[in-house]
């Protein structure tokens, strides 16, 4: 791929989480942000919307192919919760559900949520959230 089009549009096709990416189309209040600048192709860092070059390309390519470097090493830009709730046997289930279907998740609790209680939450990566539709309905308990 040699266009932050086509960067975003692959980003889109295997699932990517836009909550930390501002590319094309999609912008997130934080996290990094892809796209030409007086300096050439950029690739910023945002944070509570002033923006830090980390690198600037001669070529937009050369932007495209380390941005999706970065982005690859770091498997939270393609995490997707699934499951938020305050009871452990409902996470449980959860957790047994996901490996019957043979999905990879993480889970990620929070001590302390409210009134001294734990939150239990599951991410999945890149594409298997579109397998997961019902799934989110069942154990997304807030």
């Amino acid at each position: 791929m040699k266009t932050i089009q086509e960067l975003e549009q692959y980003l889109e096709e295997n699932c990517y989480n836009f909550d930390s990416i501002t590319i094309g189309r999609h912008y997130a209040y934080e996290g990094y942000v892809v796209k030409s600048c007086a300096l050439g192709y950029c690739l910023f860092s945002s944070e509570r919307g002033r923006e830090t070059l980390l690198k600037a390309f001669p070529t937009e390519e050369e932007l495209v192919a380390y941005t999706l470097a970065k982005l690859d090493r770091n498997p939270w830009y393609k995490a997707h919760m699934v499951a938020f709730t305050l009871d452990q046997k409902q996470i449980k289930r959860a957790e047994f559900k996901l490996k019957l279907m043979g999905i990879r998740y993480k889970r990620n609790d929070i001590p302390g949520y409210r009134s001294g209680q734990t939150a239990y939450r599951i991410f999945v990566y890149g594409r298997d959230i579109l397998r997961l539709e019902g799934f989110k309905r069942q154990y997304m308990r807030y």
